[in-house]
């Protein structure tokens, strides 16, 4: 329980940072002195990313990936700042979090509550008197399961209660709805179910209590550690990302010939030109009601985040090529269905990092829009115009809108589908092998 404590500890030292921080940039922002609004753009403004509730129980990517996202003109920047590049590469074999106790240290205990269920009977030849006592081979094998069950059961009770505690203690702006609690319980829970399958699976055909040990060892041991490496390993073979060069590259050759708000004689400019003045009713620039610069830059900023979103929507495309790799390796572990499952509830899984970004982006957008559009405004026909410092207070604060719980469960109906055939074919072949048990 104890890592329930420091991660409950470690996320409400990390949200006082997170609104210190954001409310720092906030003020900078606003503190700005007055100048030419498209300066303002280029300077911009830093957004934190914020962190789930669920997120002290499963840290997920977000020690690898960025907290901080510089919003400035022209371009969609990544998440800069993650904490492991202040690690040791020691950091990257993972921390002592409740995700980590649940996925690799539960299953360890529930082999070594159970690898002899069977095989301490075996090896002092009280199996026998049982079954002569008119004990069925099905009723020995389900009270056996059901006692193990029932340790995994008070365990788990035990680690969720200190769970729902440590939740309610700490101080949250958000709150973690009944759905995020059983989706979040479910899976790990049915996991467990799977591992006190195969345990009593294996102690029912294997000769000895050391063989049974050795090869629930072995299982464990491909499960969460061989099988998860080498889907990755064939993900990223398979369907690889591009270079960060060839990324940028395939951008820089999109935004060439487009807007960019600061050429005003390429084809794409003037082709908005033409527009701007038929909108307007006037044949030349200066004829314009508005600021015509101001115009062009927030066309410009338009155009260059169409780039962006396709060519970040390709590596998220890559991704789920990747992530069906991920899918189909399940069928050989279940750890993989529920780390994906556990990351998503507490946001901190690749999903919540492009939804996070994404909307990051909307808000650059509209950020940058409203800062060229007081250019487009104000500015006709004057030279070296700055705006007011009332502007940079009036665009509101970055607000970010958590994922939907219900949206996030139907996109990974297919890991909960794949859990739930595991929990049912474990307990199937568990009852199957106990049957053929051959009593000497």
């Amino acid at each position: 329980m104890g890592t329930l404590v420091l991660s409950t500890r470690e996320y409400q030292l990390a949200r006082q940072q997170f609104t210190e921080n954001q409310r720092q940039a906030r003020l900078n922002w606003e503190r700005q002195t007055e100048k030419d609004p498209h300066d303002a753009a280029h300077d911009g403004t830093y957004v934190i990313k914020p962190l789930y509730p669920l997120a002290m129980l499963d840290k997920g990517i977000q020690q690898y990936a960025g907290k901080v996202i510089h919003l400035g003109a022209h371009e969609r920047k990544q998440s800069s700042l993650n904490a492991s590049k202040d690690h040791s590469e020691m950091f990257r074999f993972g921390e002592l979090t409740p995700s980590f106790v649940l996925l690799y240290i539960f299953p360890l205990l529930l082999i070594f509550l159970g690898y002899n269920t069977f095989t301490e009977e075996k090896e002092r030849q009280t199996l026998r008197l049982l079954l002569v006592q008119g004990v069925s081979v099905r009723q020995l094998t389900l009270g056996k399961w059901l006692a193990l069950s029932l340790q995994l059961l008070l365990l788990s009770l035990l680690f969720f209660v200190t769970m729902v505690v440590c939740y309610a203690v700490s101080k949250h702006e958000i709150a973690v709805s009944l759905s995020d609690w059983i989706g979040f319980m479910g899976i790990y829970f049915s996991y467990a179910v799977v591992f006190t399958n195969l345990v009593i699976l294996v102690s029912a055909k294997a000769k000895s209590s050391g063989i049974s040990l050795t090869i629930s060892l072995s299982l464990w041991i491909l499960i969460t550690l061989i099988i998860p490496k080498l889907s990755t390993n064939v993900a990223g073979d398979l369907h690889p990302f591009p270079t960060l060069q060839t990324f940028r590259d395939n951008i820089n050759e999109d935004q060439r010939n487009g807007l960019n708000g600061h050429n005003f004689w390429n084809e794409a400019a003037q082709d908005f030109q033409k527009k701007v003045l038929q909108e307007y009713g006037v044949k030349t620039i200066e004829e314009l009601p508005v600021a015509y610069g101001g115009l062009l830059l927030a066309e410009g900023e338009k155009y260059e985040s169409e780039i962006y979103t396709k060519h970040f929507n390709a590596l998220r495309n890559q991704y789920g090529k990747q992530q069906n790799v991920y899918r189909l390796s399940s069928v050989l572990s279940p750890f993989m269905p529920v780390r994906f499952v556990s990351m998503a509830l507490a946001r901190t899984d690749y999903g919540f990092q492009w939804h996070y970004e994404d909307e990051a982006e909307k808000y650059r957008v509209a950020f940058n829009t409203a800062l060229n559009m007081n250019i487009a405004e104000n500015a006709k026909g004057i030279d070296g115009y700055k705006a007011k410092t009332s502007l940079w207070t009036a665009i509101p604060q970055f607000d970010y809108q958590w994922q939907s719980t219900k949206g996030i469960l139907k996109d990974h109906l297919p890991e909960y589908t794949i859990i739930v055939v595991w929990v049912t074919f474990s307990f199937l072949a568990m009852v199957l092998a106990s049957s053929k048990i051959v009593v000497v």
